[in-house]
């Protein structure tokens, strides 16, 4: 079976950990098909971070691979554009820099009370946050997934429930993401009706959620409204990443009745087989 990697990043994004040539050496190494470079563009780093020439360091790097490994991996340029809506006109200039081959929209940084800061780097300790502060953080996270969604340019959505891999994984708080059903539904029915894809991130499998983002029972719900388009990406930010989790996201989208999932070039979605061959 084909693999195509759809989400990858290496130290053009801040918290990347790999080089443009290890990435593609891993991915051949492993024996990928395809991988899209996917670089983080945070609107709201986007001057602290430095992301224009981040991105333009990623462009320049990812032609110049595909020319050195053209006959052996389908490279592919992709950005993450996180927090577009916050600065459009910043987004506007990243989208201008390339013609990309995918788009992922994403939501790391929700800025709720007193928590200023990305997800990833906030304290869902229960010593310290009450469980009421964080149902309030995860209906205004949704809220901007759903404003992304709904007024974006993108062609994925990138892992839907990516703070339960902090709040449920790294704390252990358990919080149960059936109660946001109807912002998840709505979120699910905008991609659909504008013909975005659904990402499977296996970054979650091999860390403390133990699980894929989103889980089994929302790309369940996805295909039961009638979403087609899926998109599988490891997140990968070091090169042993790459990769991970293919074989049991097969699984799961075996279980919830798709026949295939996607990759994008030039924007346009392209169908892999879940049937072996």
């Amino acid at each position: 079976m084909k693999i195509y990697d759809s989400h990858a990043h290496t130290v053009n994004s801040h918290d990347g950990g790999q080089t443009m040539q290890e990435l593609c050496l891993a991915a051949m190494e492993k024996g990928l098909c395809g991988i899209a470079v996917t670089d983080h563009a945070d609107m709201w780093f986007y001057e602290s971070d430095n992301t224009y020439a981040r991105i333009k360091n990623c462009i320049e790097q990812v032609h110049e691979m595909q020319k050195l490994y053209k006959n052996q991996i389908e490279l592919l340029l992709g950005v993450e554009m996180g927090e577009y809506l916050y600065s459009p006109q910043h987004g506007e200039t990243i989208m201008e820099l390339a013609e990309y081959d995918i788009i992922l929209g994403s939501v790391h940084s929700v800025f709720y009370e007193d928590w200023t800061d990305s997800y990833s780097r906030l304290s869902f300790d229960k010593e310290t946050t009450q469980m009421k502060k964080i149902i309030g953080f995860m209906h205004e996270y949704f809220t901007q997934m759903t404003n992304m969604t709904e007024h974006t340019d993108i062609d994925t959505v990138s892992h839907l429930t990516c703070p339960l891999r902090y709040i449920n994984g790294k704390y252990k708080r358990g919080l149960d993401i059936s109660q946001f059903n109807k912002e998840i539904t709505h979120i699910l029915s905008v991609m659909i009706e504008r013909n975005l894809a659904l990402e499977i991130n296996t970054s979650g499998i091999n860390s403390e959620l133990g699980d894929f983002m989103p889980e089994y029972n929302i790309v369940k719900k996805y295909y039961d409204m009638g979403g087609r388009l899926i998109t599988i990406g490891s997140d990968a930010h070091i090169s042993k990443n790459i990769g991970n989790g293919w074989a049991e996201a097969i699984q799961m989208l075996k279980a919830a009745g798709f026949s295939c999932y996607h990759y994008y070039k030039k924007r346009i979605p392209f169908e892999v087989s879940l049937k072996d061959k």
